[in-house]
């Protein structure tokens, strides 16, 4: 038997990849963006991909490109846009900025899947005064579903990064659901001396077999063989390399970055060199030993996030940006710019923590 699901607004295709190493297979992906359109169809070839808006989007659309009954359809999944919720509450349903959600609700509404995946940032429960929250909860409850929801970050479930987001699983009350169970843990004390779980991934983990290479210079070649299971996994067959440029940066940037030592930010570089008005961990070097912070669209460019390199003068290339988001190294990132495929892997949801939680929903739809 086969459990399809639909993915919208997919993006680049992160929690797709995840579901479908699940067991789910992904009749129907839609997303506004045509690179992630590009990368989401050359990376799922067997699913139907869409570049549409989801307001001109209907079930007939679906059903007539996948040949496909609502019943064959046992998950949908998705994460709008905060900017949808800003209006939520409001009576003027017709602004533009509050659409992205109610037609989302739309094809829920027509679909009536088994489950559903609404994802969203960490801080989405207290996000417009609790409003987005609950007309989510509500819409859901309003379609005769169960409604369970929680904060997951990424580095629980194997992903070398602390990167904490909101789901939210609506589910048929004659199924059950269970949260994926932690298999790493944290920095935090408590984590560490518990024996049931393994210890959180670090960047020397994730990218220990990576060549180096410096700002403006390529290298397609591992430099060595995988040195962790990891490591192991997201090569899987490849003998090559792809998207391992270091970002190019011009010479008053070099020599800011050059300045900033070990897990070093803005705050260790001369008064005179710092910008106008920053962000503290602006211009910050990740640690060697340590996971990641969160893996943004920004990940290549130092003066918007913690990026560079533990002992490289650069930023985070565009192939580690994918290994921390635990993409694989055969996933291929379309789009005419570095900023295009950074945005894609920024955004995305990591494969691995996808793969954690369609698990526990394939078993939900099996029991």
């Amino acid at each position: 038997m086969s459990y399809y699901a639909i993915d919208l607004f997919s993006g680049a295709g992160g929690l797709s990849a995840g579901l479908e190493s699940a067991g789910f297979k992904i009749a129907y992906a839609s997303d506004i963006n045509a690179d992630m359109c590009k990368t989401y169809q050359y990376n799922h070839p067997n699913t139907v991909v869409d570049q549409r808006d989801i307001s001109e989007l209907t079930w007939k659309n679906i059903k007539e490109s996948t040949k496909l009954k609502k019943s064959d359809i046992k998950l949908i999944s998705g994460g709008p846009p905060c900017q949808g919720f800003s209006t939520v509450g409001k009576k003027d349903e017709s602004d533009p900025r509050n659409k992205l959600f109610v037609q989302y609700v739309r094809i829920i509404r027509e679909v009536n899947p088994d489950f559903v995946i609404f994802e969203n940032v960490s801080g989405f429960k207290k996000l417009y005064q609790g409003r987005a929250f609950e007309a989510v909860c509500k819409e859901f409850r309003d379609l005769g579903y169960t409604i369970n929801n929680k904060i997951l970050n990424a580095i629980n479930y194997g992903v070398p990064q602390h990167r904490e987001r909101t789901f939210i699983i609506a589910h048929s009350k004659k199924l059950k659901f269970s949260w994926p169970k932690k298999t790493h843990g944290t920095e935090n004390k408590n984590d560490l001396f518990n024996e049931n779980l393994k210890k959180p991934l670090t960047l020397e983990d994730a990218l220990g077999d990576l060549p180096l290479v410096e700002s403006g210079k390529k290298n397609e070649h591992y430099s060595s063989s995988p040195k962790n299971s990891y490591q192991k996994k997201r090569r899987k067959n490849c003998n090559h390399l792809t998207e391992h440029v270091g970002p190019r940066h011009g010479e008053s940037l070099l020599y800011r970055i050059k300045l900033i030592p070990k897990g070093g930010s803005v705050l260790d570089l001369p008064e005179q060199l710092r910008p106008k008005s920053y962000f503290n961990n602006t211009y910050a070097r990740l640690l060697w030993d340590k996971p990641a912070t969160t893996i943004t669209r920004n990940f290549s460019t130092p003066s918007s996030s913690r990026c560079i390199h533990p002992f490289l003068n650069r930023g985070l290339t565009t192939r580690e940006g994918a290994r921390l988001q635990s993409f694989d190294d055969d996933y291929v990132f379309f789009g005419k710019s570095k900023s295009s495929k950074n945005l894609q892997i920024g955004n995305a949801v990591p494969p691995l923590l996808a793969h954690n939680l369609g698990r526990e929903i394939m078993s939900g739809i099996k029991s």
